[in-house]
């Protein structure tokens, strides 16, 4: 699934959650997250210039049937890029790549990156939270997750040195991990997180130009997704802790605490 919000949606989620739960459930991931993910995507396309400078955006129907959201998420979604500082809205005429946005694509590169204690803080947090999702993801993913997580890993592999790609590669990777778990808190807590996580893999993909560096990161994914592909709880546990574990090793590395 392309975007976060689609599993969230489906009618196999609905049903496992109580019915008020399930309409906080829908709600809060609307707002929180949806938004964010179709900014991203936006985000991107304006970054590799596939919206060039001056050019208008489409309208708020047209990118909420697109996404097949609301227009007031869609609203949500612009209000983000204007905070990025990447479009203007002109009244009455619509919404516009900005005409210096050359120079916000290079200070966009590398925004949102994190500081060492948010990172740990997140590390901490998604070491406890992840590990036992990919022990959950071993045991109730369907082939049809396992092909997204695999399809993942091979965009990573072909990445490289790409830092952009690969971090886009990563986020996908453990996002599809997560939906392979089958329990909607799990998917809730990680769309929440979202946006701190993307940011987090892009800290470190920057970083992270040695060339063993870039391999024990893709063997440590290839790892997790063996231990998922033969179903093994406990190998896919282990797996994402070694991951995590060494994930934040690298992250004090890179910022001169070991």
């Amino acid at each position: 699934m392309e975007a976060w919000g689609k599993t969230v949606h489906s009618k196999d989620v609905r049903r496992a959650l109580p019915a008020k739960v399930s309409s906080a459930f829908d709600t809060a991931v609307k707002v929180d997250c949806v938004a964010d993910d179709i900014a991203q995507q936006l985000r991107e396309q304006i970054l590799n210039e596939t919206i060039s400078v001056g050019k208008r955006l489409p309208t708020e129907q047209m990118l909420g049937t697109q996404f097949g959201v609301s227009r007031n998420i869609v609203r949500d979604a612009i209000a983000r890029l204007k905070e990025m500082g990447l479009v203007e809205t002109r009244h009455g005429v619509g919404t516009f790549v900005k005409g210096d946005a050359e120079q916000t694509r290079a200070e966009a590169s590398t925004d949102g990156l994190m500081a060492l204690l948010p990172l740990m803080h997140l590390y901490h947090m998604r070491l406890e939270l992840e590990t036992g999702a990919a022990a959950l993801a071993a045991t109730h993913r369907s082939q049809t997750q396992l092909d997204q997580i695999r399809a993942a890993l091979s965009a990573l592999m072909r990445a490289g040195d790409e830092w952009e790609q690969a971090s886009k590669a990563t986020f996908d990777f453990h996002k599809v991990l997560t939906e392979a778990t089958q329990n909607p808190f799990i998917i809730s807590t990680h769309y929440h997180l979202a946006s701190s996580t993307r940011d987090a893999i892009r800290t470190l993909r920057l970083r992270a130009t040695d060339e063993q560096c870039i391999a024990d990161i893709l063997a440590e994914h290839e790892a997790i997704f063996h231990a998922i592909e033969i179903r093994d709880a406990k190998l896919a546990r282990q797996a994402m802790r070694a991951h995590l574990e060494r994930g934040m090793t690298r992250y004090r590395q890179m910022f001169g605490q070991i």
